[in-house]
């Protein structure tokens, strides 16, 4: 289902049960490793619901897998980066949201294809620096994370380093990305709803994915809570290069 259009009513029941489990199993992957789990979740659900479709359904359905995440690691989050991070972070979320509607189809296709694959180094190389930053830091990173966040999924990558060399660590960045998701999805929820972009379909749809996540996150908090996880890296790069290599045949 390639034209972006997929009704809820339209998949059949294995789709459906597909879409739970990729809802279920990302979500547990995002409270693990606290990035990454909408931009799986698009790899995930590209190729079942269609490429335009996957954006506004995924942004809406990280907003329930969020507030899920938020209330979970409540007592951890650092609420003044977050403020240091939005402060220059929104603008560029709208900015980048709004671009997003008129992209055409394999344009959209082969943006998401070139971040995916691009990421995969950018990430090794900014882990393999110590960076050492404080809240202006994290508000200059922001402008960057901003623009990229609104217009694909996984941009939240770009701060991983900036956080962890602000001393934001386990539980409290699980708890501050999720925060940080939750304004960055009703931001671009809003804008696609403003842009007719999202119809009463693809808003079931993506109520129904996050309801999906739910489980998964409650899941991954145990995790985090109980056992010294090293995240999977190997396993979530070799999705994205997947997720890339499939975005970029779709729009060539």
């Amino acid at each position: 289902m390639q034209n972006g259009m997929t009704l809820l009513g339209q998949l059949d029941a294995l789709t459906l049960v597909l879409v739970g489990l990729a809802a279920f199993a990302t979500a547990l992957f995002h409270s693990v490793a606290g990035f990454a789990g909408a931009l799986l979740l698009s790899v995930c659900l590209a190729p079942l619901i269609g490429l335009r479709a996957v954006v506004p359904v995924v942004a809406l359905a990280m907003i329930i897998s969020n507030i899920n995440r938020i209330a979970l690691f409540r007592n951890q989050i650092d609420w003044k980066a977050y403020k240091a991070i939005m402060v220059t972070g929104l603008p560029g979320i709208i900015v980048g949201a709004v671009v997003y509607l008129y992209l055409p189809l394999k344009a959209i296709a082969i943006v998401m294809g070139c971040f995916l694959l691009l990421s995969i180094p950018l990430r090794r190389i900014l882990k393999k620096r110590n960076y050492s930053v404080g809240y202006r830091g994290l508000s200059m990173v922001a402008i960057v994370y901003g623009l990229i966040s609104g217009t694909v999924f996984g941009g939240g990558m770009i701060l991983g380093p900036f956080l962890l060399g602000a001393g934001i660590v386990g539980q409290s960045l699980v708890g501050l990305v999720a925060a940080l998701g939750l304004t960055l999805n009703i931001t671009k929820t809003i804008v696609f709803g403003a842009g007719s972009l999202l119809d009463t379909e693809m808003i079931s749809l993506g109520i129904v994915v996050g309801l999906c996540t739910i489980p998964g996150g409650i899941l991954g908090k145990w995790i985090v809570k109980n056992t010294d996880v090293a995240v999977h890296t190997i396993v979530v790069e070799a999705m994205m290069f997947a997720g890339g290599c499939y975005f970029l045949y779709q729009g060539f």
